[in-house]
């Protein structure tokens, strides 16, 4: 499946998001570990994109073209980078399983993410953070994936 017939899946199930895909570009880049975007731009891996089935392949640009639709690369500004970008994963993440696609081994996975927007599942992730870095603080002892994906600003 090439890039055009992945953009054409997208359409599909996720028309709201018609304008995005048309104006994102997507540029394979063997240095991408996976897909990643700046933002503006989808990078990704050709070599890892055919090596997964064509949901996954759906996943990932359906991912991607999240991180776009939302700004969320544009709204991290002041924020924790790499938390930022658990943040987003995570709920863009649990709103693509449970909406049927299966979900890219690796990839930032928090069920609960489901139930909060970015701001707020970035809070409750700084929070955590705030608790373990506690001299005295026993943490919550959660091992969070972290993403895979890679880009010149949020994956």
């Amino acid at each position: 499946m090439n890039v055009e017939s992945i953009k054409r899946r997208l359409l599909v199930k996720y028309p709201f998001f018609g304008s995005v895909v048309a104006n994102s570009n997507f540029i394979a880049e063997p240095a991408v570990g996976t897909a990643g975007t700046d933002g503006k731009t989808i990078y990704y891996n050709p070599n890892f994109i055919e090596s997964i089935a064509d949901d996954q392949k759906t996943f990932i640009f359906a991912h991607e073209i999240c991180h776009i639709a939302f700004d969320h690369i544009f709204r991290s500004e002041g924020k924790d980078k790499d938390l930022w970008n658990i943040a987003t994963d995570s709920v863009i993440n649990s709103f693509l399983k449970q909406d049927g696609l299966p979900i890219v081994e690796g990839v930032v996975d928090i069920p609960e993410a489901i139930n909060y927007d970015a701001e707020e599942m970035y809070k409750k992730l700084l929070e955590e953070k705030k608790q373990q870095q506690q001299p005295n603080g026993q943490g919550n002892g959660k091992n969070q994936k972290g993403s895979q994906q890679q880009s010149g600003g949020n994956g």
